[in-house]
């Protein structure tokens, strides 16, 4: 898709070379990474065409294309792992599939694309994207691990765009590169590069998402112990054995403050390794001491991923019926969210273990993973039943959910119900289009001029429920919010629950 002229000269985010405390790398660094290239006759010209379809794939490039043939399925988000067996209805009780439907969900664009366009150097042009990537690659030939920072140029003129200035190796952080992971068949070698390239889509968005400028400022605060704030409840620190702790996101971090996040995320690269497990009763978890952190996925995810197996094997029989590169998109970017989520976990692990990880302001539950797409995606997107693959659509429901906790659990200050939480649930569809855009230059320019507001999927078709929580033992009947029976805010919804917006 082509840019406007006013969107390639925008840099949204704080520049200038008089922050105090940089020392001599990071001003030499600084000072390249703050230069905008204005000639377009110097784009890179990584492909002889920036998309890629799923009709026809461009191979006549310089660089090795994505197989974008790939079959995948659903990771999910640290939450209990796939179990096919055993299930009586196909929709598993979800209102969204049970009370709307598959051919109406699929008429509003919830299901299946007609056709697919995505953008291999996604996310990577004169934006805010490269700033953290280009300090990556000077960082890397100041410490004598690259020879050169490859960033070839073209003497082809690419009108008005400017799309695809950096390496492709550049284009992933080293947390998701190759040599670390210690999967036999993904390991560095040119047997494993038919299989790892199938991943760098994923890797891509990943790396985009955990260097986005307002996930930067999360970090900043998350790993910022001093500026942490004791939570005072009456009682808590009795009842749950320790003292917790709460933080707020910074916001217009100094230049400083970006690349100290850089470089933890950096330095973890250092220390993480990512591998399956067979069995694993969750998408995802992150283990190990300080120095030696470890995230394990669910091998079912990696075999669909990248060893073709399907991924809408289970879907029902229905019309027109569920389409396998629709459903590969849609786990693609689940993928890229769940591996997000497990760094955040490895952040903190890396740094505190074995403390417990803070409350991000006034949430009622403290986990880092969860906490961090709440607050970029303004909930979690998932898949809405337990299916192998994503062979139907992908919702968003508000976070923290209703749970039953353990009332001794460091990570939950109170119950639900004390706290004030809804008695109303909501959970809405993701548009396929959204998920789509993720992987184009487009969307990435609308994050460069819009910010956070761009990754928030607009909730259009849902359903609403009533949820039943309740005090645990140890509490009194205090509410923090709204008293037990007040009617929720009009939502338009229908008798069985359906809003409908469209």
């Amino acid at each position: 898709p082509a840019m406007d002229d006013d969107w390639m000269d925008i840099d949204s985010s704080d520049s200038g070379n008089d922050d105090p405390g940089l020392n001599e790398i990071d001003m030499e660094i600084l000072d390249s990474v703050g230069e905008v290239e204005t000639d377009e006759d110097e784009d890179m010209d990584l492909d002889s065409s920036d998309s890629i379809s799923v009709e026809e794939s461009d191979t006549d490039t310089d660089e090795e294309p994505y197989d974008d043939d790939t079959e995948i399925t659903d990771p999910g988000h640290s939450s209990p792992a796939l179990n096919h067996g055993g299930k009586t209805e196909w929709h598993e009780g979800n209102l969204l599939l049970k009370n709307i439907g598959l051919e109406k969900l699929n008429d509003r664009g919830y299901v299946n694309l007609n056709s697919i366009h995505t953008d291999r150097t996604f996310g990577y042009s004169r934006d805010r994207s490269l700033r953290p990537a280009r300090w990556r690659a000077k960082y890397e030939v100041q410490k004598g691990l690259c020879a050169q920072v490859n960033e070839p140029y073209t003497t082809k003129r690419r009108d008005k765009e400017g799309y695809g200035k950096l390496d492709e190796f550049h284009r992933i952080h080293p947390i998701f590169r190759q040599d670390n992971w210690t999967i036999d068949d993904l390991l560095l070698g040119a047997e494993s590069n038919c299989l790892f390239n199938k991943l760098k889509p994923v890797l891509q968005l990943a790396t985009l998402l955990l260097e986005d400028e307002n996930i930067v400022g999360y970090i900043f605060s998350m790993l910022d112990v001093d500026s942490h704030k004791q939570i005072t409840l009456d009682g808590i620190e009795e009842d749950l054995g320790e003292k917790v702790f709460w933080f707020e996101p910074r916001h217009n971090l100094s230049e400083k403050e970006r690349q100290t996040v850089w470089r933890e995320l950096y330095e973890l690269s250092k220390t993480l390794r990512w591998t399956e497990e067979e069995g694993l009763d969750l998408h995802g978890c992150t283990r190990g001491p300080r120095g030696s952190i470890e995230i394990a996925l669910n091998k079912r995810h990696i075999d669909e991923v990248c060893r073709e197996v399907s991924c809408i094997e289970d879907a029902i029989d229905w019309t027109p019926g569920s389409d396998e590169e629709s459903a590969r998109l849609r786990v693609k970017f689940l993928l890229a969210s769940t591996m997000v989520h497990e760094v955040m976990h490895a952040l903190w692990r890396n740094k505190y273990y074995p403390n417990h990880e803070p409350f991000r302001m006034d949430t009622v539950v403290a986990e880092l993973g969860f906490q961090w797409e709440q607050l970029l995606f303004s909930g979690i997107i998932d898949n809405p039943t337990e299916d192998r693959g994503s062979p139907y659509i992908l919702c968003i429901d508000d976070w923290p959910f209703p749970y039953e906790g353990d009332e001794t659990d460091p990570t939950k200050l109170m119950s639900p119900k004390k706290w004030g939480m809804s008695n109303v649930f909501r959970e809405f569809a993701v548009e396929m289009s959204f998920v789509q855009s993720m992987f184009t230059h487009e969307f990435w320019a609308q994050v460069n001029r819009y910010g956070i507001a761009t990754f928030r999927p607009r909730r259009m078709l849902g359903v609403r429920k009533a949820v039943v929580s309740d005090y645990w033992e140890c509490e009194s009947p205090v509410i923090r919010g709204p008293g037990d029976g007040e009617p929720p805010s009009p939502d338009g919804a229908e008798s069985k629950g359906i809003i409908d917006r469209h």
